[in-house]
């Protein structure tokens, strides 16, 4: 089989390789897996190409495709969402749009804020125990000064004598 003349191989039947294509300015080749029925008659089982000496397989339509409309209905769905939050019906006046901000929810509220009711009150009674438990320190040091700290940092910048 190895001796024999490349147009004998087109009456073999079974797998084979084919180099579709090559592009030797980007290091690319495309190669395809196909059963060969007849001289005639082949199906490709699967696509393969070679990058800069890697290779891969290369997805098949269906999968692209899937990947592809499952995005695009997934941004769909969202823009349908969206308007039909903003669709509104009154008896008076029809069918309308409402194009302001609805407003949010008592748990987006929530969600939205720095802190709970109950951290509020958690660190409130934490600060008025160390403020009970240390005032003598406070009371000692007091509250500095802007006054204070000026006359401290002209004493460093006069020299030591």
């Amino acid at each position: 089989m190895q001796r024999l003349n490349p147009s004998q191989l087109l009456h073999m039947k079974g797998i084979e390789y084919s180099l579709l294509h090559v592009d030797d300015a980007s290091d690319l080749m495309i190669i395809r897996k196909q059963e060969r029925h007849s001289p005639s008659h082949v199906v490709p089982l699967a696509n393969y190409y070679v990058l800069q000496g890697t290779i891969y397989q290369a997805p098949d339509l269906h999968h692209v495709l899937n990947s592809r409309l499952a995005g695009t209905l997934f941004h769909l769905q969202e823009a349908l969402d969206k308007t039909l939050k903003m669709s509104r019906y009154d008896p008076n006046k029809g069918h309308y749009w409402s194009f302001d901000p609805p407003e949010p929810s008592k748990e987006e509220k929530l969600r939205n804020e720095p802190c709970s009711k109950f951290q509020k009150e958690s660190v409130d009674k934490l600060i008025d125990i160390l403020t009970k438990k240390y005032q003598h320190f406070m009371l000692r040091s007091g509250p500095v000064l802007p006054e204070q700290t000026a006359i401290k940092q002209e004493e460093k910048d006069q020299p030591q004598r």
